[in-house]
């Protein structure tokens, strides 16, 4: 449970949602709107996180050991789900899920840089003959996973574990194979079979 005596002034949260704050936050917010939301954050270390959750029965959870800093969530509809697992680190993201049952998903042992936007929709509706043209779509980052700065990833992106996505990247919609790197706008595989390590190269 969080200290809600020692944060509070950073909370805007309506009844019948569930929050379940495990860690300390720092220079962070927190806004939930809506009914039957439900928000898990275990114990990472996470500094000016801003979440806003816009609708009912959505899901945020952020597992153990990760560390976040500047990093901006978003969730607004129904029935959707964001998770960020054990031991990611992300520089700073803005990671927006919307529509209607969605969800986005980064597994664990990623490395996400600054200046990320991670987005399953497109903002706005297009219609064609009065039939939507431009549905939101899941995203999914697999295990160790190297985000780069400035990379942009859209809806329908499935991301293979062990892959690099290199700066500047525009990832869009496809199933994208295990250790590759990707890179340019729009995104290509670059090179295959390809494995990354935080050190830093000789």
């Amino acid at each position: 449970m969080f200290n809600f005596f020692q944060i509070k002034k950073y909370f805007k949260v309506k009844k019948n949602n569930k929050i379940n704050i495990l860690t300390n936050l720092k220079s962070s917010r927190i806004i939930v709107q809506g009914n039957q939301n439900s928000l898990l954050i275990k114990n990472s270390d996470l500094k000016r996180l801003k979440i806003g959750i816009y609708g009912n029965n959505n899901i945020l959870e952020i597992d153990e050991n990760c560390m976040l800093r500047d990093t901006n969530i978003i969730m607004q509809g129904n029935n959707l789900k964001v998770s960020i697992k054990n031991h990611c680190e992300i520089g700073g993201a803005t990671i927006v899920c919307a529509g209607e049952n969605n969800f986005i998903q980064i597994d664990e042992y990623c490395l996400i840089a600054s200046n990320i936007e991670i987005r399953n929709n497109d903002g706005h509706s297009i219609f064609e003959n009065e039939k939507l043209i431009n549905p939101s779509s899941n995203i999914h980052i697999s295990n160790n996973v190297w985000i780069c700065q400035n990379v942009k990833i859209l809806k329908g992106a499935y991301i293979g574990s062990g892959s690099v996505i290199a700066l500047n990247a525009l990832v869009s919609s496809g199933t994208y194979e295990n250790n590759v790197i990707l890179a340019g706008i729009p995104a290509k595989i670059i090179k295959r079979n390809i494995t990354w390590s935080k050190d830093l190269p000789n």
